[in-house]
């Protein structure tokens, strides 16, 4: 959807309607089993590059959403959106998660790679996935257990659309 009214961190409208009730509608129209995702939270999506004719993988700057007003419906949410962006929900998805990250390193198979360093989410590991440790083993997998050091954060560095932002919810990865 596209933001046709905001101020500050609110989004207004989206496609010219109060955003709560766009919200509501798209997860009305979810089915159950991705309804039930959207209890550890929404998150919404800003598309950073604009200028790209369609929007996937790596395309969106992901933001936690921290309240909505039923009077205005408004919805607050973790950055400042501008008129005219295009937004997308998002919720986390342990599933998704892993996928995205086996495509990633698999892109990088035939790469000369030594080690890596993992700067991981404290919102990932058992907080989201059923095993511990899901995104060094990923990693571990491709390298070898010995090449992956790294930490849990609160805040990783990471590009989105060829800039460097602060992200949540994430796995950041230097390799060498």
């Amino acid at each position: 959807m596209v933001v046709t009214a905001a101020e500050g961190n609110l989004v207004i409208e989206l496609a010219g309607r109060p955003a709560l009730e766009r919200v509501q509608q798209v997860v009305q129209e979810l089915p159950l089993t991705e309804r039930l995702l959207l209890e550890s939270g929404m998150l919404i999506g800003l598309v950073v590059d604009e200028n790209r004719p369609e929007y996937g993988l790596g395309d969106f700057l992901v933001r936690g959403v921290l309240g909505a007003d039923s009077e205005s419906g408004a919805l607050a949410v973790g950055d400042v959106p501008r008129v005219g962006q295009t937004v997308r929900l998002h919720v986390r998805d342990a599933e998704s998660a892993s996928h995205e990250l086996d495509g990633l390193l698999a892109e990088q198979a035939e790469e000369s790679i030594s080690a890596a360093l993992l700067f991981a989410c404290n919102g990932r590991g058992r907080n989201l996935f059923a095993e511990a440790d899901h995104d060094a083993g990923a990693i571990a997998r491709l390298l070898g257990s010995d090449a992956v050091a790294g930490c849990f954060c609160q805040g990783e560095l990471g590009p989105v659309g060829g800039r460097t932002f602060v992200h949540g919810f994430t796995a950041s990865v230097a390799l060498w």
